[in-house]
């Protein structure tokens, strides 16, 4: 075998590996369209990183987009319960205060005892999914609560944004499970939830301005 032979057989050899290589490379690339689509694999979400190469990374996908969808739910309902926590104690407090008599001793110290309890406690001891609410007084909130009900908002608000770009690659798939997250959401963190927070005029508010304000 002729030395030109033997030079030119391993440069062959890597350039078939080179185009093979190529091949590989490009076997998994991003299907994204702007039109509604069923598109499973290869199919990128949000990120680079979010690369479904296999049926069963894109299940997990659409499960996790479901629960995504679900949190969102309750992070909602978490919220509200949160604010109607603020309003209840600021309002058993105003009672404590302004209630007269023995004769009423024991619902003085049933109004303190919630008074006493925190907000944030309250939202996260999850009661409020087996106790009905009564409707309550909207109040203005301290420091303390208003920082947390403005981080709580921030992370709702991201939530719906990123499930708002998920619907916008148009995968029937993915929007089916968005749906479903809602539909079940709904159903499990709202189904004993006040539908007025109407409540006594304490504070000067109307009635409307009453529920615009503790209703949303």
């Amino acid at each position: 075998m002729l030395p030109e032979q033997l030079v030119d057989r391993p440069l062959d050899s890597m350039s078939k590996m080179n185009m093979g290589g190529g091949s590989m490379s490009k076997a998994h690339t991003c299907k994204i369209s702007m039109l509604w689509n069923w598109y499973t694999i290869d199919t990128c979400f949000i990120a680079k990183s979010w690369h479904v190469k296999s049926r069963g990374m894109f299940a997990g996908s659409c499960i996790g987009v479901f629960f995504l969808v679900l949190a969102s739910q309750w992070l909602h309902r978490f919220a509200r319960e949160y604010d109607l926590a603020i309003v209840k104690r600021q309002e058993a407090r105003m009672d404590t205060l302004s209630t007269p008599g023995d004769s009423e001793s024991s619902s003085v110290d049933l109004k303190a005892n919630l008074s006493t309890t925190d907000p944030l406690v309250h939202a996260m001891s999850h009661v409020w999914m087996v106790k009905s609410p009564s409707p309550a007084v909207a109040i203005r909130p301290n420091f303390v609560e208003h920082t947390i009900r403005t981080i709580i908002f921030t992370v709702e608000w991201g939530l719906s944004y990123i499930i708002m770009l998920l619907f916008m690659y148009y995968n029937g798939y993915i929007i089916i499970s968005c749906i479903l997250g809602a539909l079940f959401g709904r159903f499990i963190f709202t189904y004993n939830e006040a539908m007025s927070c109407k409540g006594e005029n304490r504070a000067g508010l109307e009635s409307d301005e009453l529920d615009r304000k503790c209703c949303r």
